[in-house]
């Protein structure tokens, strides 16, 4: 009987491990696609010999010249029933999965298989759409649409999170970012970031630019984060905040491309600047780091800063005029001025309901 019960208490953690592997299998899965991406690339040169250059900052290069009607039906047709599936395993998982809500352990339940698979499916669907047809939502929509989203989805997990890292320097923020608003956006996160996440996704076509590629990998681990939802792996501050400071890779290698391709030197800094500026103010502080490595890691992003504007041939000798618009500030201030707004929002609709109810205190998790 105990060698029974040892094998069945083995059994059981391994059940209770299951999310893990599923999240590492999709690690694995979102290199390999992206690889599989860029090894059938040169299929698409009959489409990418035709696009047209870029002419000015609003152009979206990865789009054919001329619009095709009944593949842009197509296209919209496939983001609709993507997104809309989604929708309907979050409204069925907060319908049903209560106990998971409060209380998420390592095993899979019926949301998570569901998103799984119509994720899979659909990320397979875009790749041969982009074989077919090419265009993406691109072709309808301006390129803001889709960076505005990025950027709506980063704010809003700036709120979502506040009651664990804080906004800046782990000090959490009051009024409006209130217990209230905070619940608000628990419940309705997911609708809204599935959106950002998807509308993004059949935004761009799987083309092989270096930018695309990465683009796309860092869209299947966020896919992976949105598909593990109501399981303790969707809670592990220290993949939210890798998700987080990721697409800080993302912008820094897009800028470091258009820099040496292109020639537009102006990009990099900003983006460098600005999103470590993030992760050194405040994505850090979800982690139980010592205050001594939140010191080091604030020092060397001083230093990094001060070399991009020290004059040649001791830095990067970027002209000191971009210091002095503090551009190095503007995404942090688009993304906390928007995540206050978001927060203001909320407190303001949620005072005009006038439905005051007792809330119980918020557990420590971004859940």
């Amino acid at each position: 009987m105990e060698g029974f019960t040892d094998f069945k208490e083995r059994l059981t953690n391994n059940r209770s491990k299951t999310a893990i592997y599923v999240w590492f299998g999709s690690i694995i899965f979102a290199f390999l696609f992206t690889v599989l991406i860029w090894f059938l690339g040169p299929n698409l040169n009959h489409f990418t010999v035709t696009l047209l250059p870029l002419n000015n900052i609003n152009h979206y290069y990865w789009k054919l010249p001329d619009r095709n009607f009944w593949t842009m039906v197509i296209v919209w047709s496939f983001y609709i029933a993507n997104q809309l599936l989604i929708w309907g395993a979050i409204y069925w998982a907060q319908k049903n999965l209560t106990k998971e809500k409060t209380n998420p352990t390592y095993d899979l339940t019926k949301y998570n298989v569901a998103v799984l698979s119509i994720t899979v499916f659909f990320i397979f669907l875009h790749l041969i759409q982009t074989h077919i047809w090419f265009d993406g939502l691109a072709q309808d929509v301006p390129i803001i649409t889709s960076q505005g989203s990025v950027i709506l989805m980063l704010a809003i997990a700036l709120v979502l999170l506040n009651p664990v890292q804080g906004l800046f320097l782990g000090k959490k923020a009051g009024k409006p970012f209130t217990a209230r608003v905070t619940e608000f956006i628990r419940h309705t996160h997911m609708y809204i970031i599935s959106w950002a996440l998807i509308y993004t996704f059949w935004f761009h076509p799987m083309a092989t630019d270096p930018q695309l590629l990465t683009g796309f990998f860092f869209m299947f681990l966020l896919f992976t984060q949105m598909a593990l939802a109501y399981t303790k792996v969707h809670l592990d501050l220290r993949w939210i905040v890798i998700l987080q400071s990721w697409v800080a890779i993302h912008a820094l290698f897009v800028a470091f491309y258009n820099t040496l391709f292109f020639g537009n030197t102006d990009m990099w800094p900003m983006f460098f600047s600005g999103f470590a500026f993030m992760f050194v103010f405040t994505y850090m502080y979800a982690l139980n780091v010592k205050r001594n490595v939140k010191f080091l890691v604030t020092a060397a992003y001083i230093l990094l800063v001060a070399f991009i504007y020290i004059p040649a041939p001791y830095g990067f000798g970027r002209d000191p005029s971009f210091l002095l618009r503090l551009e190095f500030l503007w995404i942090p201030i688009i993304l906390y001025g928007l995540a206050a707004l978001i927060a203001l929002i909320i407190f303001i609709w949620l005072k005009l309901r006038n439905k005051p109810r007792s809330i119980e205190k918020l557990k420590e998790t971004p859940y």
